[in-house]
């Protein structure tokens, strides 16, 4: 890893595969704000906020070359993930196969076209449960759930890729996001989820008692370090995240708060899954200056602003 960012006012061309979803589309849009080229590819034709996106899948390897010589493309993106926290054993196994070896097949033919690599990793998955307040990049490693396991190796083996085919590769752990273009219907990301349940008058599934705690994150903070990031040309394996730790029952006690409403909870046993603590150190992010997250509260009631479910005062 160094810490010799290079900074530049060249417009650049930047290939975010997998990108049609809620990460790659904020990032698409931050990238562009700032006057840069951005192609996403993705199985929907279209990415969440409508702009068109070209229907090639990640394991289409020579169409990705031949996109990115065309386009000439300087950096790619890849956010390509099918698996979920309780994912099986099958759906891991599918992943290998149809995400992971064909994107280390790409990732081998960057360096001889110039292009460099960033991989979106996971900042808590990857890391299992932590004794420690705080997790850094340098922590040990302990998955406990099939998605941070595939996650882990794909971090190992682009590594390998870097040492021996000069790969130029960035790894970015996001935390928890939460924001615009997040389902509200969806299985992941707490904070959407709990809305989604006020806005419909459902009730919400708390697997244990609700005292879990993870690192949140408004996505337009989390893609800003992450585009700062690429823009500047890092290398190596960055947290990126808030560095304050939020038990489940407080973000459901934020959401009642900022909208007026409550939400019913219904407690299921806890899941092996589940990491009982994991908030992220970002003093790596931070010694570069591009350490952006503004506090919970003030990202949610932002979030719950541009979701029009503000409480009238």
């Amino acid at each position: 890893m160094t810490n010799n960012l290079q900074t530049t006012d060249r417009i650049r061309t930047i290939l975010i595969a997998g990108g049609t979803g809620f990460l790659g589309t904020n990032l698409a849009t931050w990238l562009m704000g700032r006057g840069h080229r951005v192609l996403a590819t993705g199985r929907r034709g279209r990415t969440l906020d409508g702009r068109p996106a070209i229907p090639i899948p990640v394991d289409d390897v020579d169409a990705l070359c031949e996109l990115m010589r065309v386009e000439k493309v300087d950096t790619l993106v890849h956010m390509a993930c099918q698996l979920l926290p309780a994912s099986t054993e099958l759906e891991y196994e599918r992943e290998i196969a149809e995400v992971h070896l064909p994107m280390f097949r790409l990732a081998r033919e960057l360096p001889a076209m110039g292009v460099g690599f960033t991989y979106i990793s996971s900042g808590g998955a990857v890391y299992g449960p932590s004794s420690h307040a705080l997790t850094s990049e340098d922590e040990p490693c302990r998955p406990i759930s099939l998605y941070g396991q595939a996650k882990l190796e794909a971090e190992s083996h682009l590594r390998f890729l870097a040492r021996t085919c000069r790969l130029r590769l960035l790894i970015v752990r996001p935390s928890n996001p939460y924001g615009l273009h997040q389902s509200l219907h969806g299985k992941q990301g707490l904070v959407s989820v709990v809305l989604g349940r006020i806005a419909d008058s459902r009730p919400l599934d708390v697997w244990g008692d609700g005292s879990t705690v993870r690192d949140y994150i408004f996505v337009e903070d989390a893609v800003q370090s992450m585009g700062e990031l690429i823009l500047q040309n890092a290398d190596g394996t960055y947290n990126i995240g808030s560095g304050v730790g939020t038990s489940m029952l407080d973000v459901v006690r934020f959401a009642e708060a900022i909208t007026g409403k409550s939400v019913t909870l219904q407690f299921h046993p806890a899941r092996r899954a589940d990491v009982p603590h994991l908030v992220l150190d970002i003093t790596r992010l931070a010694a570069l200056g591009l350490h952006h997250a503004r506090p919970l509260h003030a990202g949610m009631r932002r979030y719950i602003e541009q979701l029009g479910m503000s409480r009238a005062d």
